[in-house]
């Protein structure tokens, strides 16, 4: 054939343009230096991670001022009543009393075989578990306010004044810049450690019986995890940022791939960061493995590798059939308690966004697959297809 036959009928050659590159709205993204300049930041973690030790002191107040962190049934006179056990009080028919006049001095840790009444073994049970998981949550307290501060002012000395003049008087006490940061370290890891052993302790502590059945945890406990939660993630956070344990390029370039989501893109990531939010939440009642889940959707955003998105589907289909059988297997909202009926609302939200992720996704692909069969000659051309 003549070579204007062949300039007419050739199939496209073109290597074909990233398809988060296509829909970017101002094209493909720059490598020049210009932007580079532009990329994201990871110097907001420790204002993150100060927020998260705010959040943590908040939901340990609340903890500790609740009453209800195991919930049981008691004997009086033979008879079954509930009862809610704090940390240093149970309440029953509507009344509160003190663990220590339930439980007198010098009385016997072996629970008797028949009984009437909730024997006083028990609340010297309860009242160990409860001294002992409120002076570590106390001892957890303290040194949170200080990760507080000082990780306020490891984000804010580039920027506010009075935090520069706090570091500059920590090196006048002979705290150098890494001193600093091992330190704070440091105060995260033992808030860490001090409420690791509460909810630990407690939990062991804890009588298996208020004499009439089993007991179970209540929405004081979930508070208090929910605070372990945060802690665990700040502290995590915290160390690989200022002690440089990750490869920080990887995850600015992750964090621009967020930013610069647009469209289904933008709208998946939205999703997915609301369900491990929710699924955070829901950990007052109790926690939810299946939030991993979300991680998979979100390395096949961030690397477009299929065998994560495959994983992401086949996971979340097995998760719907099962969440289908819970929901369907509640009771009516007005017969649950307060935390659990809180947990199960969220457990819907997550449940209905689901499906939304899992249109989205296969729209996604759809598209993608669509790019890389008929790629573009050039930028705002038509496709070329072969004859």
């Amino acid at each position: 054939p003549s070579q204007s036959r062949v300039g007419s009928h050739r199939l496209c050659t073109r290597r074909p343009m990233a398809f988060r590159d296509k829909l970017a709205p101002g094209g493909p993204r720059s490598d020049d230096n210009g932007a580079k300049s532009r990329s994201p930041s990871l110097d907001f973690v420790p204002l993150l991670c100060s927020a998260m030790a705010l959040f943590s002191i908040l939901f340990i107040s609340i903890s500790l001022g609740s009453h209800d962190w195991v919930e049981g049934t008691v004997v009086q006179h033979g008879q079954p009543v509930a009862a809610f056990v704090g940390l240093g009080s149970v309440t029953m028919n509507g009344h509160k009393t003190s663990l220590g006049r339930l439980c007198p001095k010098g009385t016997s840790a072996v629970m008797p075989k028949h009984y009437v009444d909730t024997p006083p073994a028990v609340w010297c049970k309860a009242q160990s578990a409860g001294t002992a998981g409120a002076w570590l949550m106390w001892l957890a307290f303290f040194p949170l306010w200080a990760a507080c501060l000082l990780s306020a002012a490891e984000g804010l000395a580039d920027s506010v004044a009075y935090a520069k003049a706090a570091k500059a008087r920590l090196r006048g006490m002979g705290l150098n810049d890494r001193a600093q940061r091992v330190l704070l370290v440091g105060i995260w890891v033992l808030s860490w450690i001090f409420l690791f052993f509460a909810l630990l302790l407690f939990a062991a502590s804890t009588p298996d019986t208020l004499g009439w059945g089993i007991v179970a945890f209540e929405s004081g406990f979930g508070v208090a995890r929910l605070a372990f939660l945060l802690v665990t993630t700040g502290t995590a956070l915290i160390a690989a940022k200022v002690l440089k344990l990750w490869h920080e390029e990887s995850f600015v370039e992750a964090l621009a791939n967020v930013f610069e989501a647009r469209g289904v893109r933008l709208a998946l990531y939205a999703l997915l960061f609301s369900q491990l939010v929710l699924f955070l939440l829901a950990s007052v009642a109790h926690i939810e493995w299946q939030a991993l889940v979300c991680l998979f959707g979100l390395y096949y955003l961030d690397t477009e590798k299929t065998n994560f998105l495959v994983i992401y589907v086949a996971l979340v289909v097995a998760t719907v059939l099962f969440d289908m059988i819970h929901i369907l297997g509640l009771p009516k909202f007005a017969l649950m308690e307060s935390k659990e009926a809180f947990a199960e609302s969220v457990y819907f939200v997550i449940f209905i966004s689901k499906f939304a992720c899992l249109g989205l996704f296969g729209y996604l692909k759809r598209e993608e697959m669509r790019a890389s069969t008929y790629p573009t000659t050039g930028e705002g051309d038509d496709p070329e297809i072969a004859e």
